[in-house]
Protein backbone atom coordinates (compact mmCIF):
# COMPACT_ATOMS: atom_id res chain seq x y z
CA UNK A 1 0.00 0.00 0.00
CA UNK A 2 1.29 3.42 -0.88
CA UNK A 3 -0.11 6.87 -0.12
CA UNK A 4 1.48 9.77 -1.93
CA UNK A 5 3.02 12.22 0.49
CA UNK A 6 2.10 15.16 -1.66
CA UNK A 7 -0.99 15.89 -3.66
CA UNK A 8 0.10 17.37 -6.98
CA UNK A 9 -2.09 19.96 -8.64
CA UNK A 10 -5.53 18.61 -7.81
CA UNK A 11 -7.53 20.55 -10.37
CA UNK A 12 -11.18 19.91 -10.06
CA UNK A 13 -13.34 19.32 -13.07
CA UNK A 14 -15.66 21.96 -14.41
CA UNK A 15 -18.45 19.47 -14.71
CA UNK A 16 -21.29 20.72 -12.57
CA UNK A 17 -23.50 18.36 -10.63
CA UNK A 18 -25.59 20.71 -8.58
CA UNK A 19 -24.46 24.28 -9.02
CA UNK A 20 -27.37 26.04 -7.35
CA UNK A 21 -24.68 28.24 -5.87
CA UNK A 22 -21.06 27.43 -6.71
CA UNK A 23 -21.24 23.76 -5.85
CA UNK A 24 -18.72 21.79 -7.87
CA UNK A 25 -17.59 24.76 -9.90
CA UNK A 26 -13.92 24.71 -10.83
CA UNK A 27 -11.77 24.86 -7.72
CA UNK A 28 -8.01 24.53 -7.50
CA UNK A 29 -5.78 23.19 -4.79
CA UNK A 30 -2.20 24.35 -4.82
CA UNK A 31 0.46 21.83 -5.73
CA UNK A 32 2.86 20.39 -3.17
CA UNK A 33 0.43 20.43 -0.27
CA UNK A 34 1.08 17.65 2.19
CA UNK A 35 -1.63 15.17 3.04
CA UNK A 36 -1.75 16.61 6.57
CA UNK A 37 -2.30 20.13 5.27
CA UNK A 38 -4.82 19.03 2.70
CA UNK A 39 -7.06 17.19 5.13
CA UNK A 40 -6.71 19.62 8.00
CA UNK A 41 -7.94 22.55 5.89
CA UNK A 42 -11.73 22.68 5.68
CA UNK A 43 -11.97 24.39 2.30
CA UNK A 44 -9.44 21.99 0.78
CA UNK A 45 -11.35 19.00 2.12
CA UNK A 46 -14.52 20.26 0.47
CA UNK A 47 -12.55 20.33 -2.77
CA UNK A 48 -11.52 16.70 -2.24
CA UNK A 49 -15.17 15.67 -1.89
CA UNK A 50 -16.30 17.68 -4.90
CA UNK A 51 -13.52 16.06 -6.90
CA UNK A 52 -14.77 12.61 -5.88
CA UNK A 53 -18.10 13.42 -7.53
CA UNK A 54 -16.26 13.93 -10.82
CA UNK A 55 -15.70 10.17 -11.13
CA UNK A 56 -19.43 9.55 -11.58
CA UNK A 57 -20.59 8.47 -15.07
CA UNK A 58 -20.99 11.14 -17.73
CA UNK A 59 -24.71 10.44 -18.20
CA UNK A 60 -25.59 12.38 -21.33
CA UNK A 61 -22.50 11.10 -23.13
CA UNK A 62 -23.53 7.56 -22.18
CA UNK A 63 -26.73 7.85 -24.23
CA UNK A 64 -24.62 6.60 -27.14
CA UNK A 65 -24.26 3.27 -25.32
CA UNK A 66 -27.90 2.68 -26.29
CA UNK A 67 -26.51 2.12 -29.78
CA UNK A 68 -25.04 -1.12 -28.45
CA UNK A 69 -28.52 -2.40 -27.59
CA UNK A 70 -31.56 -3.39 -29.62
CA UNK A 71 -32.94 0.10 -28.98
CA UNK A 72 -30.74 2.12 -31.30
CA UNK A 73 -28.13 2.59 -33.98
CA UNK A 74 -25.39 5.22 -33.89
CA UNK A 75 -25.24 7.07 -37.19
CA UNK A 76 -21.49 7.58 -36.92
CA UNK A 77 -19.86 4.38 -38.18
CA UNK A 78 -16.88 4.93 -35.88
CA UNK A 79 -19.01 5.15 -32.72
CA UNK A 80 -17.83 2.98 -29.84
CA UNK A 81 -21.17 1.16 -29.85
CA UNK A 82 -20.26 -0.47 -33.14
CA UNK A 83 -17.31 -2.20 -31.48
CA UNK A 84 -19.82 -3.96 -29.22
CA UNK A 85 -22.21 -4.70 -32.07
CA UNK A 86 -19.48 -6.30 -34.17
CA UNK A 87 -18.18 -8.33 -31.23
CA UNK A 88 -14.63 -7.06 -31.66
CA UNK A 89 -14.02 -6.00 -28.05
CA UNK A 90 -11.98 -8.00 -25.55
CA UNK A 91 -9.65 -7.77 -22.55
CA UNK A 92 -7.14 -5.80 -24.60
CA UNK A 93 -9.52 -3.25 -26.08
CA UNK A 94 -12.84 -2.28 -24.50
CA UNK A 95 -14.61 0.93 -25.58
CA UNK A 96 -16.21 1.15 -22.15
CA UNK A 97 -13.02 0.61 -20.20
CA UNK A 98 -13.88 2.33 -16.92
CA UNK A 99 -11.96 -0.03 -14.65
CA UNK A 100 -9.24 2.47 -13.77
CA UNK A 101 -11.61 5.46 -13.50
CA UNK A 102 -13.77 3.78 -10.89
CA UNK A 103 -10.85 2.44 -8.87
CA UNK A 104 -9.33 5.92 -8.90
CA UNK A 105 -12.65 7.22 -7.57
CA UNK A 106 -12.59 4.55 -4.88
CA UNK A 107 -9.06 5.60 -3.94
CA UNK A 108 -10.20 9.22 -3.59
CA UNK A 109 -13.04 8.08 -1.36
CA UNK A 110 -10.75 5.94 0.77
CA UNK A 111 -8.26 8.80 1.15
CA UNK A 112 -11.01 10.98 2.54
CA UNK A 113 -12.30 8.24 4.87
CA UNK A 114 -8.79 7.56 6.14
CA UNK A 115 -8.02 11.22 6.82
CA UNK A 116 -11.41 12.65 7.84
CA UNK A 117 -10.33 12.77 11.47
CA UNK A 118 -7.75 15.41 10.60
CA UNK A 119 -10.31 17.98 9.45
CA UNK A 120 -9.93 21.09 11.58
CA UNK A 121 -12.77 23.58 11.81
CA UNK A 122 -11.69 25.10 15.12
CA UNK A 123 -10.63 28.30 13.35
CA UNK A 124 -14.27 28.82 12.37
CA UNK A 125 -15.38 28.39 15.98
CA UNK A 126 -12.62 30.70 17.22
CA UNK A 127 -13.66 33.28 14.65
CA UNK A 128 -17.24 33.49 15.89
CA UNK A 129 -18.13 37.01 16.94
CA UNK A 130 -20.95 37.46 19.42
CA UNK A 131 -23.49 34.71 19.93
CA UNK A 132 -24.07 33.69 16.29
CA UNK A 133 -22.33 30.34 15.86
CA UNK A 134 -24.22 29.40 12.71
CA UNK A 135 -21.14 29.21 10.50
CA UNK A 136 -19.44 26.83 12.91
CA UNK A 137 -22.45 24.53 13.28
CA UNK A 138 -22.94 24.47 9.51
CA UNK A 139 -19.30 23.50 8.99
CA UNK A 140 -19.56 20.84 11.69
CA UNK A 141 -22.63 19.32 10.04
CA UNK A 142 -21.08 19.61 6.60
CA UNK A 143 -18.03 17.62 7.68
CA UNK A 144 -20.34 14.91 8.98
CA UNK A 145 -22.45 14.84 5.83
CA UNK A 146 -19.38 14.76 3.59
CA UNK A 147 -18.54 11.38 5.08
CA UNK A 148 -21.97 10.12 4.07
CA UNK A 149 -21.53 11.53 0.57
CA UNK A 150 -18.19 9.82 0.13
CA UNK A 151 -19.53 6.48 1.36
CA UNK A 152 -22.34 6.75 -1.19
CA UNK A 153 -19.93 7.67 -3.98
CA UNK A 154 -17.71 4.74 -3.12
CA UNK A 155 -20.77 2.47 -3.27
CA UNK A 156 -21.69 3.96 -6.63
CA UNK A 157 -18.23 3.33 -8.06
CA UNK A 158 -18.36 -0.27 -6.87
CA UNK A 159 -21.78 -0.68 -8.48
CA UNK A 160 -20.37 0.59 -11.77
CA UNK A 161 -17.62 -2.04 -11.53
CA UNK A 162 -19.97 -4.81 -10.40
CA UNK A 163 -22.39 -4.52 -13.30
CA UNK A 164 -19.49 -4.71 -15.77
CA UNK A 165 -16.99 -7.11 -14.27
CA UNK A 166 -18.82 -9.04 -11.55
CA UNK A 167 -16.58 -9.73 -8.57
CA UNK A 168 -13.86 -7.12 -7.97
CA UNK A 169 -11.48 -6.49 -5.06
CA UNK A 170 -12.89 -4.59 -2.09
CA UNK A 171 -10.53 -1.94 -0.73
CA UNK A 172 -10.85 -0.30 2.67
CA UNK A 173 -7.47 1.38 2.34
CA UNK A 174 -6.44 3.94 -0.31
CA UNK A 175 -4.22 1.78 -2.47
CA UNK A 176 -2.48 3.77 -5.16
CA UNK A 177 -4.10 2.46 -8.32
CA UNK A 178 -1.27 3.79 -10.49
CA UNK A 179 1.32 1.84 -8.51
CA UNK A 180 0.83 -1.65 -9.89
CA UNK A 181 3.01 -3.19 -7.17
CA UNK A 182 0.18 -2.57 -4.72
CA UNK A 183 -2.06 -4.94 -6.68
CA UNK A 184 0.20 -7.97 -6.76
CA UNK A 185 -1.34 -9.83 -3.82
CA UNK A 186 -4.87 -8.51 -4.08
CA UNK A 187 -7.67 -11.00 -4.72
CA UNK A 188 -11.08 -10.46 -6.31
CA UNK A 189 -14.08 -10.61 -4.02
CA UNK A 190 -17.13 -12.58 -5.10
CA UNK A 191 -20.21 -11.09 -6.73
CA UNK A 192 -22.18 -11.75 -3.57
CA UNK A 193 -19.56 -10.05 -1.39
CA UNK A 194 -19.48 -6.95 -3.61
CA UNK A 195 -23.27 -6.58 -3.63
CA UNK A 196 -23.42 -6.86 0.14
CA UNK A 197 -20.54 -4.44 0.49
CA UNK A 198 -22.35 -1.87 -1.65
CA UNK A 199 -25.44 -2.32 0.54
CA UNK A 200 -23.37 -1.90 3.70
CA UNK A 201 -21.80 1.32 2.41
CA UNK A 202 -25.28 2.62 1.64
CA UNK A 203 -26.49 1.69 5.13
CA UNK A 204 -23.59 3.60 6.69
CA UNK A 205 -24.22 6.61 4.48
CA UNK A 206 -27.96 6.60 5.24
CA UNK A 207 -27.19 6.67 8.95
CA UNK A 208 -25.18 9.86 8.44
CA UNK A 209 -27.30 11.85 5.97
CA UNK A 210 -30.79 12.22 7.45
CA UNK A 211 -34.02 11.83 5.50
CA UNK A 212 -35.19 15.28 6.61
CA UNK A 213 -32.04 17.18 5.60
CA UNK A 214 -33.17 20.52 4.19
CA UNK A 215 -30.37 22.89 5.16
CA UNK A 216 -30.15 25.79 2.72
CA UNK A 217 -26.37 25.46 2.51
CA UNK A 218 -26.57 21.79 1.43
CA UNK A 219 -26.63 22.45 -2.30
CA UNK A 220 -28.91 20.81 -4.84
CA UNK A 221 -27.34 17.84 -6.56
CA UNK A 222 -25.45 16.57 -3.54
CA UNK A 223 -26.16 13.10 -2.21
CA UNK A 224 -29.41 12.75 -0.29
CA UNK A 225 -30.86 10.09 1.97
CA UNK A 226 -33.25 9.11 -0.81
CA UNK A 227 -30.44 8.71 -3.33
CA UNK A 228 -28.61 6.42 -0.93
CA UNK A 229 -31.68 4.24 -0.43
CA UNK A 230 -32.34 4.17 -4.18
CA UNK A 231 -28.79 3.02 -4.97
CA UNK A 232 -29.06 0.22 -2.41
CA UNK A 233 -32.41 -0.85 -3.88
CA UNK A 234 -30.96 -0.94 -7.39
CA UNK A 235 -27.92 -2.94 -6.31
CA UNK A 236 -30.18 -5.50 -4.62
CA UNK A 237 -32.43 -5.66 -7.68
CA UNK A 238 -29.38 -6.61 -9.71
CA UNK A 239 -28.33 -9.07 -7.04
CA UNK A 240 -31.69 -10.85 -7.24
CA UNK A 241 -31.62 -11.01 -11.05
CA UNK A 242 -30.83 -14.24 -12.96
CA UNK A 243 -27.30 -13.34 -14.10
CA UNK A 244 -26.25 -12.46 -10.57
CA UNK A 245 -27.91 -15.49 -9.01
CA UNK A 246 -26.03 -17.61 -11.53
CA UNK A 247 -22.83 -15.90 -10.32
CA UNK A 248 -23.52 -16.82 -6.68
CA UNK A 249 -25.57 -13.90 -5.32
CA UNK A 250 -27.64 -14.77 -2.25
CA UNK A 251 -29.86 -11.68 -2.58
CA UNK A 252 -33.55 -12.52 -2.97
CA UNK A 253 -36.33 -10.75 -4.83
CA UNK A 254 -37.90 -10.14 -1.43
CA UNK A 255 -34.73 -8.33 -0.32
CA UNK A 256 -34.88 -6.14 -3.42
CA UNK A 257 -38.58 -5.39 -2.94
CA UNK A 258 -38.05 -4.37 0.67
CA UNK A 259 -35.18 -2.05 -0.28
CA UNK A 260 -37.26 -0.36 -3.00
CA UNK A 261 -40.08 0.04 -0.51
CA UNK A 262 -37.66 1.89 1.77
CA UNK A 263 -37.45 4.58 -0.92
CA UNK A 264 -41.18 4.68 -1.57
CA UNK A 265 -42.12 5.02 2.08
CA UNK A 266 -39.95 8.12 2.44
CA UNK A 267 -42.80 9.90 0.61
CA UNK A 268 -40.34 12.47 -0.71
CA UNK A 269 -40.71 11.60 -4.37
CA UNK A 270 -43.59 11.47 -6.82
CA UNK A 271 -44.23 11.01 -10.52
CA UNK A 272 -44.33 14.25 -12.44
CA UNK A 273 -47.51 14.81 -14.41
CA UNK A 274 -45.46 15.46 -17.55
CA UNK A 275 -43.24 12.68 -18.85
CA UNK A 276 -41.48 14.97 -21.32
CA UNK A 277 -40.60 17.51 -18.60
CA UNK A 278 -38.25 14.95 -17.07
CA UNK A 279 -35.82 15.45 -19.95
CA UNK A 280 -36.18 19.19 -20.46
CA UNK A 281 -34.28 22.23 -19.19
CA UNK A 282 -36.33 22.63 -15.99
CA UNK A 283 -36.41 19.00 -14.90
CA UNK A 284 -34.69 19.69 -11.57
CA UNK A 285 -37.90 21.36 -10.40
CA UNK A 286 -39.74 18.04 -10.45
CA UNK A 287 -40.12 15.82 -7.39
CA UNK A 288 -39.35 12.76 -9.53
CA UNK A 289 -35.57 13.20 -9.79
CA UNK A 290 -33.68 11.51 -6.97
CA UNK A 291 -30.04 11.93 -7.97
CA UNK A 292 -28.84 13.89 -10.93
CA UNK A 293 -26.04 15.72 -12.65
CA UNK A 294 -26.29 19.26 -13.96
CA UNK A 295 -24.31 20.17 -17.06
CA UNK A 296 -25.01 23.87 -17.15
CA UNK A 297 -25.81 25.63 -20.43
CA UNK A 298 -24.90 23.43 -23.43
CA UNK A 299 -26.25 22.47 -26.84
CA UNK A 300 -24.12 19.51 -27.95
CA UNK A 301 -26.96 17.00 -27.37
CA UNK A 302 -29.04 18.98 -29.84
CA UNK A 303 -26.18 19.26 -32.33
CA UNK A 304 -25.79 15.49 -32.15
CA UNK A 305 -29.44 14.50 -32.29
CA UNK A 306 -31.58 17.11 -34.04
CA UNK A 307 -32.88 15.85 -37.40
CA UNK A 308 -30.51 16.91 -40.15
CA UNK A 309 -33.05 19.28 -41.70
CA UNK A 310 -31.90 21.73 -39.02
CA UNK A 311 -28.73 23.61 -39.86
CA UNK A 312 -25.71 22.80 -37.67
CA UNK A 313 -27.08 19.42 -36.70
CA UNK A 314 -23.95 17.32 -37.08
CA UNK A 315 -25.46 13.89 -37.69
CA UNK A 316 -23.60 12.31 -34.76
CA UNK A 317 -26.93 10.92 -33.66
CA UNK A 318 -28.12 7.95 -31.65
CA UNK A 319 -31.27 6.92 -33.49
CA UNK A 320 -34.06 4.68 -32.15
CA UNK A 321 -34.52 1.36 -33.92
CA UNK A 322 -37.69 -0.24 -35.21
CA UNK A 323 -37.18 -2.91 -32.53
CA UNK A 324 -37.59 -0.18 -29.91
CA UNK A 325 -40.50 1.61 -31.55
CA UNK A 326 -42.45 -1.63 -31.90
CA UNK A 327 -42.47 -1.95 -28.10
CA UNK A 328 -44.90 0.96 -27.64
CA UNK A 329 -48.49 -0.20 -27.34
CA UNK A 330 -51.48 1.00 -29.35
CA UNK A 331 -54.41 2.59 -27.54
CA UNK A 332 -57.82 1.07 -28.17
CA UNK A 333 -60.48 3.75 -28.41
CA UNK A 334 -64.23 4.02 -28.56
CA UNK A 335 -64.68 7.46 -30.04
CA UNK A 336 -62.35 9.62 -27.98
CA UNK A 337 -62.48 7.31 -24.97
CA UNK A 338 -59.53 4.98 -24.32
CA UNK A 339 -60.84 1.54 -23.45
CA UNK A 340 -57.61 -0.44 -23.41
CA UNK A 341 -54.33 -1.06 -25.20
CA UNK A 342 -52.73 -3.79 -27.26
CA UNK A 343 -49.26 -4.62 -28.56
CA UNK A 344 -48.36 -3.04 -31.89
CA UNK A 345 -48.47 -5.60 -34.69
CA UNK A 346 -47.35 -5.05 -38.28
CA UNK A 347 -49.68 -7.88 -39.32
CA UNK A 348 -52.63 -5.79 -38.15
CA UNK A 349 -53.62 -3.77 -41.25
CA UNK A 350 -54.97 -0.91 -39.12
CA UNK A 351 -51.67 -0.65 -37.24
CA UNK A 352 -49.56 -0.98 -40.38
CA UNK A 353 -51.45 1.66 -42.33
CA UNK A 354 -50.74 4.40 -39.78
CA UNK A 355 -48.07 3.05 -37.44
CA UNK A 356 -47.71 6.16 -35.27
CA UNK A 357 -51.39 6.81 -34.61
CA UNK A 358 -52.84 6.21 -31.13
CA UNK A 359 -49.56 4.97 -29.72
CA UNK A 360 -48.38 5.12 -26.12
CA UNK A 361 -47.74 8.88 -25.57
CA UNK A 362 -44.20 8.14 -24.45
CA UNK A 363 -43.33 7.29 -28.06
CA UNK A 364 -43.83 10.88 -29.22
CA UNK A 365 -41.96 12.13 -26.14
CA UNK A 366 -38.95 9.97 -26.97
CA UNK A 367 -38.84 9.47 -30.73
CA UNK A 368 -39.16 11.79 -33.73
CA UNK A 369 -40.85 9.79 -36.48
CA UNK A 370 -41.84 10.47 -40.07
CA UNK A 371 -44.35 13.29 -40.56
CA UNK A 372 -44.00 14.43 -36.95
CA UNK A 373 -43.97 18.16 -36.28
CA UNK A 374 -40.76 19.10 -34.47
CA UNK A 375 -39.57 22.67 -33.98
CA UNK A 376 -42.44 23.86 -36.22
CA UNK A 377 -41.07 21.69 -39.03
CA UNK A 378 -42.56 18.54 -40.50
CA UNK A 379 -39.82 15.92 -40.25
CA UNK A 380 -39.51 13.75 -43.34
CA UNK A 381 -37.60 10.52 -42.79
CA UNK A 382 -38.94 8.88 -45.95
CA UNK A 383 -36.46 8.24 -48.74
CA UNK A 384 -35.65 11.62 -50.26
CA UNK A 385 -37.25 13.54 -47.38
CA UNK A 386 -35.68 16.51 -45.62
CA UNK A 387 -34.15 14.28 -42.93
CA UNK A 388 -34.07 10.93 -44.70
CA UNK A 389 -31.67 8.93 -46.78
CA UNK A 390 -29.78 9.34 -49.04
CA UNK A 391 -28.84 12.65 -47.40
CA UNK A 392 -25.46 12.69 -45.68
CA UNK A 393 -25.69 11.82 -41.96
CA UNK A 394 -29.40 11.02 -42.18
CA UNK A 395 -30.84 8.48 -39.77
CA UNK A 396 -30.30 4.88 -40.84
CA UNK A 397 -33.28 3.67 -38.84
CA UNK A 398 -35.93 6.14 -39.99
CA UNK A 399 -36.13 7.81 -36.57
CA UNK A 400 -34.45 10.50 -34.50
CA UNK A 401 -34.17 10.82 -30.72
CA UNK A 402 -36.04 13.64 -28.99
CA UNK A 403 -35.39 12.63 -25.38
CA UNK A 404 -32.77 14.89 -23.70
CA UNK A 405 -32.92 17.52 -26.49
CA UNK A 406 -34.48 20.96 -26.08
CA UNK A 407 -36.47 21.82 -29.23
CA UNK A 408 -36.46 25.51 -28.26
CA UNK A 409 -32.75 25.81 -29.07
CA UNK A 410 -31.61 27.49 -32.28
CA UNK A 411 -28.35 25.97 -33.49
CA UNK A 412 -27.85 28.65 -36.13
CA UNK A 413 -27.61 31.26 -33.38
CA UNK A 414 -25.87 28.79 -31.06
CA UNK A 415 -28.42 29.18 -28.26
CA UNK A 416 -27.97 26.90 -25.29
CA UNK A 417 -29.89 25.75 -22.23
CA UNK A 418 -29.39 23.87 -19.00
CA UNK A 419 -29.35 20.09 -19.20
CA UNK A 420 -29.60 17.68 -16.28
CA UNK A 421 -29.06 13.94 -16.41
CA UNK A 422 -31.13 11.80 -14.05
CA UNK A 423 -29.04 9.02 -12.54
CA UNK A 424 -32.08 7.86 -10.60
CA UNK A 425 -35.72 8.87 -10.69
CA UNK A 426 -38.86 7.76 -8.91
CA UNK A 427 -40.43 5.92 -11.88
CA UNK A 428 -37.41 3.62 -11.93
CA UNK A 429 -37.85 2.93 -8.22
CA UNK A 430 -41.48 1.94 -8.83
CA UNK A 431 -40.45 -0.33 -11.69
CA UNK A 432 -37.67 -1.85 -9.59
CA UNK A 433 -40.25 -2.47 -6.88
CA UNK A 434 -42.77 -3.95 -9.33
CA UNK A 435 -40.22 -6.37 -10.78
CA UNK A 436 -38.97 -7.48 -7.39
CA UNK A 437 -42.46 -7.83 -5.89
CA UNK A 438 -43.76 -9.74 -8.90
CA UNK A 439 -40.89 -12.21 -8.83
CA UNK A 440 -41.12 -12.59 -5.06
CA UNK A 441 -44.88 -12.70 -4.52
CA UNK A 442 -46.78 -12.39 -7.80
CA UNK A 443 -48.90 -9.60 -9.23
CA UNK A 444 -51.28 -8.84 -6.37
CA UNK A 445 -49.80 -10.17 -3.12
CA UNK A 446 -48.32 -7.91 -0.45
CA UNK A 447 -47.25 -10.17 2.42
CA UNK A 448 -44.97 -7.51 3.86
CA UNK A 449 -47.84 -5.05 4.18
CA UNK A 450 -45.93 -2.46 2.17
CA UNK A 451 -49.20 -1.02 0.92
CA UNK A 452 -48.36 -1.49 -2.76
CA UNK A 453 -48.47 -4.55 -5.00
CA UNK A 454 -46.40 -5.18 -8.10
CA UNK A 455 -49.45 -4.52 -10.25
CA UNK A 456 -50.26 -1.25 -8.51
CA UNK A 457 -46.68 -0.02 -8.82
CA UNK A 458 -46.38 -0.66 -12.55
CA UNK A 459 -49.81 0.83 -13.16
CA UNK A 460 -48.80 4.02 -11.35
CA UNK A 461 -46.05 4.47 -13.93
CA UNK A 462 -48.41 3.74 -16.81
CA UNK A 463 -51.13 6.03 -15.48
CA UNK A 464 -48.81 9.03 -15.52
CA UNK A 465 -48.64 8.68 -19.31
CA UNK A 466 -52.39 8.01 -19.64
CA UNK A 467 -51.82 4.34 -20.40
CA UNK A 468 -54.58 1.89 -19.39
CA UNK A 469 -53.93 -0.24 -16.34
CA UNK A 470 -52.69 -3.77 -16.78
CA UNK A 471 -54.69 -6.59 -15.24
CA UNK A 472 -53.19 -9.23 -12.98
CA UNK A 473 -53.37 -11.72 -15.84
CA UNK A 474 -51.44 -9.37 -18.12
CA UNK A 475 -48.59 -8.82 -15.69
CA UNK A 476 -45.66 -11.13 -16.33
CA UNK A 477 -41.91 -10.81 -16.73
CA UNK A 478 -42.27 -9.93 -20.42
CA UNK A 479 -44.66 -7.09 -19.59
CA UNK A 480 -42.26 -5.83 -16.92
CA UNK A 481 -39.38 -5.86 -19.39
CA UNK A 482 -41.42 -4.03 -22.02
CA UNK A 483 -42.68 -1.39 -19.59
CA UNK A 484 -39.21 -0.80 -18.25
CA UNK A 485 -37.81 -0.26 -21.73
CA UNK A 486 -40.63 2.04 -22.83
CA UNK A 487 -40.35 4.17 -19.68
CA UNK A 488 -36.56 4.15 -19.27
CA UNK A 489 -35.29 3.88 -22.84
CA UNK A 490 -32.18 5.98 -23.59
CA UNK A 491 -31.50 6.43 -19.86
CA UNK A 492 -28.62 3.91 -19.76
CA UNK A 493 -30.76 1.09 -18.44
CA UNK A 494 -31.29 -1.29 -21.36
CA UNK A 495 -27.62 -2.23 -21.81
CA UNK A 496 -27.51 -3.43 -18.21
CA UNK A 497 -31.07 -4.71 -17.76
CA UNK A 498 -30.80 -7.21 -20.60
CA UNK A 499 -27.55 -8.50 -19.16
CA UNK A 500 -28.88 -8.93 -15.62
CA UNK A 501 -31.90 -10.78 -17.03
CA UNK A 502 -29.42 -13.09 -18.78
CA UNK A 503 -31.21 -12.40 -22.06
CA UNK A 504 -28.47 -10.85 -24.16
CA UNK A 505 -28.70 -13.62 -26.72
CA UNK A 506 -32.46 -13.04 -26.93
CA UNK A 507 -32.47 -9.28 -27.37
CA UNK A 508 -29.01 -8.29 -28.59
CA UNK A 509 -28.26 -11.11 -31.00
CA UNK A 510 -31.37 -10.56 -33.10
CA UNK A 511 -31.12 -8.34 -36.19
CA UNK A 512 -31.58 -4.62 -35.69
CA UNK A 513 -34.46 -3.36 -37.80
CA UNK A 514 -35.19 -0.05 -39.49
CA UNK A 515 -38.24 1.41 -41.18
CA UNK A 516 -38.12 2.05 -44.90
CA UNK A 517 -40.64 4.67 -45.98
CA UNK A 518 -41.74 5.61 -49.48
CA UNK A 519 -43.96 8.59 -50.15
CA UNK A 520 -46.73 8.11 -52.69
CA UNK A 521 -48.77 11.25 -53.20
CA UNK A 522 -50.01 12.27 -49.78
CA UNK A 523 -49.59 8.83 -48.22
CA UNK A 524 -46.71 6.66 -47.09
CA UNK A 525 -45.80 3.02 -47.51
CA UNK A 526 -43.91 1.51 -44.57
CA UNK A 527 -41.73 -1.58 -44.69
CA UNK A 528 -39.66 -3.05 -41.87
CA UNK A 529 -36.20 -3.95 -43.11
CA UNK A 530 -33.14 -5.42 -41.46
CA UNK A 531 -30.50 -2.79 -40.82
CA UNK A 532 -27.76 -5.03 -39.51
CA UNK A 533 -26.94 -8.25 -37.73
CA UNK A 534 -25.43 -8.00 -34.28
CA UNK A 535 -22.91 -10.21 -32.50
CA UNK A 536 -23.58 -11.27 -28.92
CA UNK A 537 -22.25 -14.25 -26.99
CA UNK A 538 -23.14 -15.32 -23.47
CA UNK A 539 -19.68 -14.38 -22.22
CA UNK A 540 -20.51 -10.74 -23.02
CA UNK A 541 -22.90 -10.60 -20.06
CA UNK A 542 -19.74 -9.71 -18.14
CA UNK A 543 -16.87 -7.58 -19.35
CA UNK A 544 -13.42 -9.16 -19.42
CA UNK A 545 -11.04 -7.95 -16.73
CA UNK A 546 -8.41 -5.76 -18.44
CA UNK A 547 -5.48 -7.97 -19.38
CA UNK A 548 -3.05 -5.57 -17.71
CA UNK A 549 -4.68 -6.41 -14.37
CA UNK A 550 -4.69 -10.15 -15.07
CA UNK A 551 -0.99 -10.02 -15.87
CA UNK A 552 -0.22 -8.27 -12.59
CA UNK A 553 -2.49 -10.21 -10.26
CA UNK A 554 -2.77 -13.63 -11.83
CA UNK A 555 -6.55 -13.58 -11.44
CA UNK A 556 -8.70 -15.99 -13.37
CA UNK A 557 -10.26 -14.13 -16.30
CA UNK A 558 -14.05 -13.93 -16.58
CA UNK A 559 -15.39 -17.04 -18.33
CA UNK A 560 -14.62 -17.60 -22.02
CA UNK A 561 -12.63 -14.40 -22.51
Amino acid sequence: MKINRYISALILSAIVYGCKDDYLDVRKIDANISTEQLYSTYTYVQGVVWNTYSYLPDGLADVKREGATDNAECTNVSADAQVFNLGIWNQYANPDGVWSKNFEGIRQANLFLKNKGKIDISYIKNGVVGVDSTSYYNARDNVKYMEGEVLFLKAYFYFELLKRYGGVPIFEEPLDYKDKNTWKNVQRNSVDEVIKYIASLCDKAANIIPANLNASWYEDGRVTHGAIKALKAKALLYGASPLYKEAGSTISWADAASAANDVIKLKKYSLDASYSKLFGPDNTSTAELIFYRRYGSINWPEKDNFPIVFENSNGNSTTPSQNYVDGFEVLIKSGNTVTGSEPFNWNNPVHAANPYQNRDPRLAATVIFNNANYKSTVIETFYGGNSGLPKLNATKTGYYLSKWSNPALDLVNDTKSNHTWAYMRYAEVLLNYAEAMFNAYGATADPGSFGLTALQAINQVRARSAMPALTANQLNQAAIERERNVELGFEDQRFWDVRRWNKGETYFKTPLNRIEIAKQGNSFIYQVKKLEDRVYDKKMNWYPIPQTEISITGWTQNPNW
